[in-house]
């Protein structure tokens, strides 16, 4: 039986979830669209969020290390400086994490691209 496609009008024996619709607007429809500016800028700011959450893990798990080396709680001369060195590091790696977060905050909740990812 016969119907007309609900975008086109044209005749059409096809129907989708009980929706009848000619081929060439399915064809359409189905089609992967390029990914547009958006999507590039979103997914590289998740890929900076990704990396400098590892990157503060791995800072933490490094500052637990040195930490947890000192069983007596006074650490030797070369120990505080390894514990002020992760420290720093650790401090580092929480103010990139901060940094990617605002990027893609302001990015997701107000539209604003970062000027590294704007176009020229």
């Amino acid at each position: 039986m016969a119907a007309e496609c609900i975008f086109c009008k044209a005749q059409t024996e096809l129907y989708v979830n009980g929706v009848p619709i000619c081929i060439k607007c399915s064809d359409a429809r189905t089609k992967r669209k390029p990914p547009t500016r958006e999507t590039a800028i979103l997914r590289i700011l998740h890929r900076d969020l990704d990396v400098v959450t590892e990157r503060a893990s791995a800072a933490a798990a490094t500052f637990d290390a040195v930490t947890s080396e000192i069983p007596s709680g006074f650490p030797h001369p070369d120990g505080t400086q390894r514990i002020h060195n992760a420290s720093r590091a650790m401090s580092q790696a929480r103010i990139g994490l901060m940094i990617a977060h605002n990027r893609l905050n302001d990015f997701l909740s107000r539209g604003v691209v970062p000027d590294d990812l704007k176009l020229g």
